[in-house]
């Protein structure tokens, strides 16, 4: 049997696709490979979502969608019968996230009867399934090369301050109309930063935004701040690194910063998460959270 885990999005949610398709291909004693959908990461609402998961150390193979493949994945009516008969004649089962169980941790699929083939299609953003294989995801998920550069910088300024931590302000696709207005209230930052200065002091807070001038704007004067800016599209995975290096964290409501907190494997690490991932108080996915980390609350859109 072969997992195929269907890749769409931005790199947080790469990651994700990545860990879940690990699972099941350990679950069931599958071999594993990742299928890119190119025509549907390249933007995110005018913003650019390049694949980028060939920057670290995951040794399965990646390819684009073939012909097939989108055939099989394709939502025309008119070719679905034909699409049913290749699946049914080829042993291959698709298994689409279902909304309703997004954020918790799905351990099996319905399998078919005789599947050979299993793609996954969905986001998997769920903290059980990346703990499940977090010895091989840790490994999987070094980079191929190391930092240079103003990249090389900032990793020995981050190493070389006392109380490091990382913290992530989405705006961009976040403050449009068809993402609902989704970027956090300056409200949830003032008080994550208030959080670790009662805790750490003096801590330093290095800054990841895709709207820096904003972030330097209207983040706390009291905060001791690093903006870290040098970084784009391409390379957002160097951002990952760059966080990961942090002892501590504020994320946002965002797989992105997800992945930089979760990637520091410090046990003492502080993490500070939004409680509502889409502003509104039905987004509270306790699933989505590892349980040690910090739930800052805020009051939800109505």
């Amino acid at each position: 049997m072969q997992v195929v885990t269907k890749q769409i999005s931005g790199l947080g949610n790469q990651l994700f696709q990545y860990a879940a398709g690990l699972y099941f291909a350990r679950r069931y004693g599958a071999s594993l490979r990742m299928a890119v959908d190119s025509t549907q990461n390249r933007v995110s609402h005018g913003y650019p979502r390049p694949f980028l998961l060939s920057h670290f150390n995951i040794p399965i193979p990646m390819h684009p969608l073939t012909a097939t493949e989108r055939v099989l994945f394709s939502e025309r009516k008119s070719i679905r019968p034909l699409a049913n008969l290749y699946k049914r004649y080829r042993g291959i089962q698709i298994f689409a996230e279902p909304v309703s169980r997004r954020y918790t941790f799905i351990e099996d699929v319905p399998l078919q009867r005789s599947v050979r083939l299993l793609y996954l299609a969905g986001y998997w953003q769920a903290h059980g399934m990346v703990d499940a294989v977090a010895s091989e995801l840790r490994r999987d998920l070094q980079f191929r090369s190391p930092p240079d550069g103003r990249n090389l910088e900032s990793i020995a300024e981050i190493k070389e301050t006392h109380n490091s931590v990382s913290l992530h302000m989405r705006r961009g696709d976040f403050t449009l109309a068809a993402e609902g207005n989704i970027a956090l209230p300056l409200s949830y930052y003032a008080d994550a930063i208030r959080y670790f200065q009662a805790r750490l002091g003096e801590p330093t807070f290095f800054v990841f935004s895709d709207d820096p001038a904003f972030a330097r704007k209207n983040l706390p004067g009291d905060a001791q701040a690093i903006f870290v800016d040098h970084n784009d599209d391409s390379t957002s995975y160097e951002d990952i690194r760059l966080m990961s290096a942090c002892r501590h964290h504020i994320i946002a409501n965002s797989s992105f910063s997800w992945w930089g907190a979760w990637l520091n494997s410090r046990p003492d690490k502080l993490v500070y998460a939004p409680r509502y991932w889409q502003l509104n108080a039905g987004s509270y996915y306790p699933g989505l959270f590892p349980p040690d980390w910090t739930i800052g609350d805020f009051p939800p859109r109505t």
